[in-house]
């Protein structure tokens, strides 16, 4: 297969990934140096815009920037958002003024910068927009998200472009955010062992878990790629255990399947692969679901400190980078994707 490099930017399959996409552990250090600290002039815009959006008393999903207007930091802004839509595919924030405000201003004020980002998407069957992620005390399953406990997640995708957390508190023990590049990924499957494209190309089937009507089937009837291009750009949807809990459903896997999928965990479990982030509070994080896979390892809850994020999905209807992935599974009636171009997943008839 020629592994030549493609224009970057753009994606070919069957060509490798050479740009700022690619990425691992000694790019981004864990002493923070990358890190960017939110500018003094976008916190003293977020405070004069806090109490209009409180009056205006909005839903989240109906919130745009012009509720919550940034205008000087507008360079700030655009710089992360290309950061996130084109290439590395995430920022890191610091400096968020979550002691300025109780945890009903601090998550709307977080709201309303995020709507620069992308418009706030629905998260789960209950209708809710933003989401509390701390232990509740529910293990993760067939009829659980990860959110829901304190155990570590295996890497995975969101739903909606991007998926953002703004950290309230921290664990004593644990809770440290891995992220892996995508594109890095794809190289090393095109690189080490090819004849898995195929299979991941082809895509699987993902269990709905506890988050579908009661008249959809338990898992979806179409396969979604794990490496994909859509408008020649790369995207990559990966959620190892919505795979394997259809195998109790009835779903079959070949060989082939298990080997591809084994592999990809491979890779993904590589320490230089992966870059870690002790979240503090005030961070926060944006990721592009389509560029990058996340973890997060497990934590221990102290009597008087509980771990605390808010986190949010953000569609970007802008975005370079539409492609299915975990709304379709859940949420399909709110999926771009499937709206647009629901016609190109095998097997989807909507």
């Amino acid at each position: 297969m020629d592994t030549a490099v493609f224009a970057p930017g753009r994606f070919a399959p069957g060509q490798a990934i050479q740009d700022a996409s690619v990425w691992g552990r000694d790019d981004y250090p864990d002493d923070r140096s990358w890190v960017r600290p939110i500018p003094d002039v976008l916190v003293d815009e977020i405070d004069r815009a806090l109490p209009a959006l409180r009056a205006a008393n909005l839903h989240p999903r109906d919130i745009r920037t012009d509720h919550f207007p940034l205008l000087k930091s507008a360079e700030f802004i655009q710089a992360v958002a290309r950061d996130v839509d084109q290439a590395p595919g995430f920022a890191l924030l610091s400096s968020f003024p979550t002691e300025r405000y109780d945890y009903a201003d601090t998550a709307l004020a977080y709201t309303g910068l995020m709507a620069h980002f992308g418009n706030i998407a629905i998260q789960n069957r209950i209708g809710e927009y933003v989401v509390d992620v701390s232990d509740k005390g529910r293990g993760l399953g067939p009829q659980a998200r990860g959110h829901y406990g304190n155990k570590e997640l295996p890497f995975h995708a969101d739903g909606a472009n991007a998926v953002s957390l703004l950290c309230l508190k921290t664990a004593p023990r644990g809770g440290r955010s891995l992220i892996v590049s995508g594109p890095a990924i794809y190289n090393a499957v095109l690189a080490e062992a090819p004849q898995h494209l195929p299979v991941l190309e082809r895509g699987f089937h993902h269990h709905r878990r506890d988050e579908r009507d009661p008249d959809d089937p338990t898992y979806t009837p179409w396969r979604t790629p794990v490496f994909a291009a859509y408008d020649d750009h790369f995207h990559i949807i990966y959620v190892r255990p919505s795979i394997d809990y259809c195998g109790p459903e009835g779903v079959k896997f070949t060989p082939e399947e298990t080997a591809a999928l084994d592999f990809v965990d491979s890779v993904i479990a590589r320490p230089e692969v992966q870059v870690s982030m002790a979240l503090e509070r005030g961070d926060l994080q944006i990721l592009n679901n389509f560029m990058v896979l996340h973890s997060r390892t497990a934590f221990e809850d102290g009597q008087d400190q509980q771990r605390h994020l808010i986190r949010l999905w953000l569609d970007n209807p802008a975005s370079l980078r539409n492609g299915p992935g975990k709304m379709d599974w859940y949420m399909p009636e709110h999926s771009r994707f499937l709206k647009t171009r629901g016609h190109l997943l095998e097997g989807y008839d909507g």
